[in-house]
């Protein structure tokens, strides 16, 4: 069973569950709605066109950045809409890189089959961290995707050998992407899977910031 955090709750046994990573986190989910807008707008100006699934990658300063936009039109609604942040910090000297970008390609080929997932945003951290933030139209979205063979492989069986630990937040982003920065985090997952894979024990956490999930969009 997960260990059930209150709001300040911290164990300095497993570092991933901090609350004082609430901030930066926010900040950068908050960088990364900043990266869908700004692509909406060169689309509007004319810049660029945007094609539904179409995988856009660059990089700054070394580091790389994919956004894959599912569906533009909903990300211009002016609805609440949910967002699914992860974290990983990704063990050293992990060889498992190969495995990881085969099974992202196999969840983001999967959005298709799944049309309230708006946006799909990854980018690279120093210090062998990652962060992706699903932007999606209702909780429901999220439990029908998680549900698919690629993503039961890669929580279940390859994050433990690729990552020393994860966090997820679950949040919503009022009044929708194109008119909000504002992300209000819900709850938030925890798994610490240990200096090895194997022979020890995943410690998994919840920390509920809110009482309620948003409610399914209209």
């Amino acid at each position: 069973m997960p260990v059930r955090l209150g709001p300040t709750d911290h164990d300095p046994a497993y570092p991933c569950s901090e609350p004082a990573l609430y901030e930066p986190d926010r900040e950068l989910l908050g960088y990364m709605l900043q990266d869908l807008r700004v692509l909406m707008r060169r689309m509007h100006a004319g810049e660029i066109e945007l094609q539904p699934y179409e995988s856009i990658q660059w990089d700054v300063h070394g580091l790389a950045r994919r956004t894959v936009i599912c569906d533009p039109a909903g990300l211009e609604s002016e609805s609440d809409v949910c967002v699914v942040g992860f974290f990983g910090e990704r063990r050293r000297g992990a060889t498992t890189q190969k495995r990881i970008d085969r099974l992202e390609r196999e969840l983001v080929a999967q959005f298709r089959d799944h049309p309230g997932v708006l946006s799909y945003s990854s980018i690279e951290l120093v210090d062998d961290y990652w962060a992706n933030l699903v932007v999606h139209t209702d909780p429901a979205d999220r439990e029908r995707w998680r549900a698919g063979d690629p993503h039961r492989e890669a929580a279940e069986d390859a994050s433990p050998d690729h990552y020393r630990s994860v966090r997820i937040h679950h949040g919503v982003v009022p009044q929708g992407v194109r008119w909000s920065n504002s992300i209000r985090l819900l709850r938030t997952k925890y798994w610490d899977y240990g200096e090895t894979s194997t022979g020890q024990p995943v410690w998994e956490a919840i920390r509920d910031l809110e009482p309620s999930t948003p409610a399914p969009r209209s």
